[in-house]
């Protein structure tokens, strides 16, 4: 599985080429926090968005252990990306293995406070998230937008689709079974990123 880095430019024209690939108009776009708003930001700097709604997501990802060590993350400015991508992969296949784990229904009852009002006239729906690892995060906010919007058309898009088997499949996708480094990532070593420019 090939890593691979985007800086904000390569990142910046990714995007753009994201949006390329919708083929029908969103009347709401709901992004996934935190990827995904960096993804809606780049979008509404080089689309005109006025008659698109837009609402963020956030849920808790269960991140492993080796992330939460401190330790870790002081030397991982002292790692080179050979290094680093090798915890990449390896935590990728952690994480290929969780899947087979995910209880569905559970999964299905989770609630994420949605900032739509049911009674907006929604028909075209796009999630938009940085990647999809498991599909766990984007299917609770799919699950929830369906029972919000059961007449909606709903639509995923995201930069990388990373695992194959995974319990949701994004309808665009720029790279897929690849490993993406975003500039936001705590591995990336460019200094062309502000965290801060969120939605």
């Amino acid at each position: 599985m090939e890593v691979i880095t985007l800086n904000k430019n390569t990142l910046n024209k990714k995007c753009l080429e994201l949006i390329s690939k919708v083929d029908f108009q969103p009347d709401a776009i709901v992004s996934v926090l935190n990827g995904g708003g960096f993804v809606v930001d780049v979008i509404k700097r080089e689309i005109d968005c006025e008659s698109i709604l837009f609402m963020n997501v956030k849920l808790q990802r269960r991140r492993p252990l080796i992330k939460k060590i401190l330790v870790f993350w002081v030397l991982v400015k002292l790692f080179n990306y050979k290094i680093l991508d090798w915890f990449r992969r390896q935590e990728s296949i952690s994480v290929r293995k969780s899947i087979k784990w995910f209880d569905l229904n559970e999964l299905s009852n989770i609630k994420v406070n949605l900032e739509l009002n049911s009674n907006s006239k929604v028909k075209n729906i796009l999630i938009i998230d940085d990647a999809i690892d498991t599909g766990r995060t984007i299917f609770v906010v799919l699950n929830n937008l369906k029972r919000q919007f059961s007449e909606a058309n709903i639509k995923i898009a995201v930069i990388a689709w990373t695992i194959e088997d995974s319990i949701v499949k994004p309808d665009y996708f720029i790279f897929k079974n690849d490993l993406i480094r975003f500039p936001w990532s705590k591995d990336y070593k460019g200094k062309d990123f502000e965290k801060s420019s969120r939605s």
